[in-house]
């Protein structure tokens, strides 16, 4: 299955940056590229381990989808030797991949600098044909996201 590795720098606490990640219908529409047009249709909230999301949005050639991840780790910023951390991962349930998971990593840097990482592994519709899309799109766009995405939680944290 591909995997995308993306990381960000943001110029803020893990937990100002914990916090925000940790409200979907809030910070998704904000960090999503505005082409997707998402709209979080349902939240379990407060997030934790087993909250649901669904949210529509558009995909690349401009149709509407359905997509339902479940939070399947969650685990709040901690201290460890080397100082704080925090992750948590969204599987998707039902949607446009054949497998997606997302995970998401929080690093404290210092007391103002969180390093954010995003992991993406995912296994493309179609069979043979979406391994052969992938390889001509769908990599590109989900780069592309990532990049859009850096930008604007550093936006967000008023970098």
């Amino acid at each position: 299955m591909p995997i995308i590795h993306h990381e960000t720098i943001v110029p803020a606490s893990i937990g100002r940056v914990w916090l925000f990640f940790t409200d979907p219908v809030k910070n998704l529409p904000a960090i999503s590229p505005p082409s997707q047009a998402i709209v979080v249709e349902s939240a379990d909230l407060p997030v934790k381990e087993g909250s649901k999301l669904v949210i529509a949005a558009k995909d690349p050639i401009g149709r509407r989808i359905r997509w339902e991840s479940r939070i399947e780790i969650f685990n709040p910023p901690h201290a460890v030797i080397s100082g704080m951390e925090a992750r948590f991962v969204d599987v998707q349930v039902s949607g446009p991949f054949a497998a997606w998971k997302h995970e998401h990593e929080f690093e404290a840097l210092d007391s103002r600098t969180t390093r954010v990482v995003d992991r993406l592994t995912y296994r493309p519709p179609l069979g043979a044909l979406g391994f052969l899309a992938d390889w001509l799109f769908i990599c590109w766009h989900l780069r592309s996201m990532l990049r859009y995405r850096s930008k604007a939680l550093r936006k967000a944290f008023g970098e």
